[in-house]
């Protein structure tokens, strides 16, 4: 039916370890919880290809994968109509799709690590304020969908000992000798049941990434959870633009930042939980702005 209305989020196959895909199928499974119709399109090139590129691509791609548990159907070519509303990251260059509604979602902060290309009339959201652009979006409404993974407890273990670290988007800061010590163990590329296992033999974690959910995993699971400084001057200026970071989580070494992050870890699962909540509505606010911008309605 050419005049078909659905939404159709642009993403990669189902990771357990990438908070951006993540994000992306919750949020298609969310609004089909909430009785729209949202359907998954495989993410192509984020880089521009020759013809062999593409060629090389379309043979070696990974299958599109979906976590079972949740409800993400794969859209079809027929299901992108003229009606159809996109979802695109940050990541992707322009309009791939060549849809006549576009959504932006901003999971990351544009340009800090990767060019953006941005059309002329899309409509954007972030997963909070460290993503949004200001200057281009005009103050973007929130959309976010975090979650505490089971996998991570607190086995309060008496033995713990010793420093893990995380480097993802923290790539290019500079190292600081606690992790660069011969038994510090680096947890990148790990499934969520080992960074656990690592997490609970552990003392102190730390995480050069300053955006990742992972830190919070780290302390749920009774690490002292430590982010390596260098984007923002302040523990109040990093707060202030990655709001789940107030609580269980320091920012830098300090004594008293060490002391912050142990004492608010039980406050630090409160507020997660109440912000699982707070993300529903999130999607819901994202359905009436949507609808009223794309469907006049």
């Amino acid at each position: 039916m050419a005049g078909q209305r659905n939404y159709i989020i642009y993403t990669w196959p189902w990771s357990e370890t990438n908070g951006g895909v993540i994000f992306m199928h919750h949020l298609a499974h969310e609004l089909n919880q909430m009785g729209e119709r949202a359907l998954l399109w495989r993410i192509g090139p984020i880089i521009p290809l020759g013809p062999r590129g593409w060629m090389r691509w379309r043979l070696t791609r990974n299958p599109m994968l979906t976590n079972p548990y949740l409800d993400t159907p794969i859209a079809r070519r027929r299901d992108l109509t003229s009606q159809s509303i996109v979802v695109y990251p940050e990541l992707a260059p322009g309009n791939p799709l060549k849809a006549a509604n576009v959504v932006r979602w901003l999971l990351y902060k544009p340009g800090l690590r990767h060019p953006y290309d941005f059309g002329q009339d899309e409509m954007f959201f972030r997963a909070g304020a460290m993503s949004d652009l200001p200057e281009i979006t005009g103050g973007a409404p929130d959309l976010y969908l975090w979650k505490i993974n089971p996998a991570y407890r607190n086995e309060n273990r008496p033995d713990r000992k010793g420093v893990c670290y995380l480097v993802r988007k923290g790539d290019a800061k500079p190292r600081i000798p606690e992790t660069e010590a011969a038994e510090a163990i680096q947890v990148d590329g790990m499934s969520h049941e080992e960074m656990n296992e690592i997490f609970n033999r552990c003392d102190t974690f730390y995480s050069y990434d300053e955006a990742t959910m992972y830190s919070q995993f780290a302390a749920i699971a009774g690490c002292t959870s430590i982010v390596v400084p260098g984007l923002f001057k302040s523990r109040e200026e990093w707060a202030t633009q990655h709001a789940k970071a107030r609580y269980g989580v320091a920012y830098g070494n300090s004594p008293s930042e060490l002391e912050h992050a142990r004492s608010t870890r039980d406050q630090m699962i409160k507020d997660i939980r109440a912000r699982e909540a707070e993300g529903v509505n999130t999607v819901r606010r994202f359905v009436d702005l949507t609808r009223r911008r794309f469907w006049n309605e």
